[in-house]
């Protein structure tokens, strides 16, 4: 659980959140260029695995298995579910332009997490764990982290639509009344 005690509206210089972009002007939905995974792939490395984010003292992981997705074959699993979503019509993930444009943002929204435009709760999912959530809705954005024990892993992070809003909303409102 996080300190809700601390929360801060950071006001600096430089407002880490606040800056937060478009990776790229040019991203295709049908993919990206060689060049642009390479980019993505390298901010997932260097964000995620070689300086890996502590919460409460435990060292975030992510799933280690290689994937064999088109678009990131040979890459973690862990990241095929950053930058690939599920579909609702063939039982494969297809790129997700919205999610691999942020994926520079996982970091910055889980290390804010005391800012007060984080909205973080938990709930448990459909099968009995906890996962938490860190929802920067200005910028309607949410990153999910499931409480493995004694681990906490990376499971995903999206755009969150206008039809999801309300569902997150009200899962954080359940949840503030129970503090």
């Amino acid at each position: 659980m996080i300190d809700f005690n601390n929360l801060s509206d950071i006001d600096d210089e430089f407002d880490e959140l606040d800056n937060l972009c478009d990776l790229f002007e040019d991203l295709s939905i049908d993919g990206p260029t060689r060049d642009q995974l390479y980019r993505m792939y390298g901010i997932f490395l260097n964000d995620i695995v070689n300086n890996p984010i502590v919460i409460n003292g435990i060292e975030m992981s992510f799933n280690r298995n290689i994937s064999m997705h088109p678009v990131c074959k040979g890459k973690f699993k862990g990241f095929e579910h950053i930058i690939t979503r599920e579909s609702k019509y063939k039982e494969k993930r297809d790129f997700d332009k919205e999610r691999a444009n942020k994926i520079h943002w996982i970091r910055p929204i889980i290390k804010n997490v005391s800012d007060v435009r984080i909205k973080y709760f938990e709930r448990l999912n459909d099968d009995g764990y906890n996962q938490q959530y860190y929802w920067y809705e200005e910028k309607h954005f949410i990153v999910i982290i499931r409480e493995i024990k004694p681990d906490l892993m990376l499971i995903t992070s999206f755009s969150v639509d206008y039809s999801e809003k309300q569902k997150y909303k009200q899962w954080y409102n359940e949840y503030n009344e129970t503090l």
